[in-house]
């Protein structure tokens, strides 16, 4: 895999009743915290699915999908003694919280980008992911840097980072052109309509670790960090319950252990 450096750190509408849950004393993080799910035991989350190595459909895994998001939010669930039901959302909806605020979900868990804007909408729990930009592109047609890309089309993921950063870089003769997901991407990139797609290192670095025909041929630091999200001003603690549960396991190796899986050397 792709080697990044790590902090160290369920349909839409449904109409499920608020029940309370509390975290203490009996095997929680350690706070005092009570804080409600949309239903008994369940933390569900939203995600915007596939994008690979965050998310992506594994017919073994209880909740049906798996990658270091999904894993990650598994393993703070456990410490809130919660079980996780996923929903595949747009990312969208996701990121300027609407799948919040129509309480599709209690938790959004799709690779996103901590930013003022998102912040607006939504309350982001501690930062868990270092992540930058990058380019990918076809392995016998390696544009190199954006100033090659002059008079060609790039992809990018509507309303994302990606999308923010091309429009902010390329050239005024480079074509734009979103597309809703990772896997449109890629399919526009093999069928030749854009020449390179600007999104996220991880995912890009994880399609040429499966994929020989193409390849990540430029990085782009952009500070980046990633954070899962809940309603905006929800009224109970918990983003606290989260943010404890998050400390838990980057405390007791956890962490460490799921982002080896997806990033390490020997991936």
């Amino acid at each position: 895999m792709f080697v990044i450096k790590p902090l160290r750190l369920a349909a839409a509408g449904l109409a499920l009743a608020l029940v309370g849950v509390a975290c203490g004393d009996d095997g929680g993080p350690g706070t005092d915290a009570s804080f409600t799910t949309l239903t008994d035991g369940v933390l569900l989350i939203c995600s915007d699915i596939p994008y690979a190595p965050f998310e992506f459909e594994d017919a073994d895994s209880p909740s049906g999908y798996t990658g270091f998001d999904i894993e990650l939010v598994d393993a703070v669930a456990q410490e809130l003694d919660l079980t996780i039901a996923v929903t595949v959302q747009a990312f969208d909806p996701i990121q300027n919280g609407q799948a919040l605020e129509s309480d599709t979900c209690d938790l959004a868990a799709s690779a996103m980008t901590i930013n003022a804007e998102r912040e607006e909408n939504i309350d982001f729990t501690d930062p868990y992911f270092d992540a930058d930009q990058s380019m990918l592109v076809k392995s016998d047609n390696p544009f190199a840097s954006l100033d090659e890309l002059g008079g060609q089309s790039v992809g990018v993921q509507a309303d994302t980072t990606g999308q923010e950063y091309a429009e902010d870089n390329v050239g005024d003769d480079v074509t734009v052109r979103e597309f809703p997901g990772a896997p449109e991407l890629f399919q526009a990139l093999e069928a030749g309509d854009i020449v390179a797609i600007i999104q996220d290192l991880p995912v890009n670095a994880e399609r040429a670790q499966q994929d020989d025909t193409v390849e990540v041929s430029a990085t782009f630091p952009t500070g980046e960090q990633y954070g899962f999200a809940v309603k905006q001003d929800r009224g109970d603690d918990l983003l606290s319950a989260i943010n404890d549960a998050l400390e838990a396991v980057r405390a007791d190796g956890t962490y460490d252990e799921i982002y080896d899986k997806y990033f390490g050397t020997d991936g």
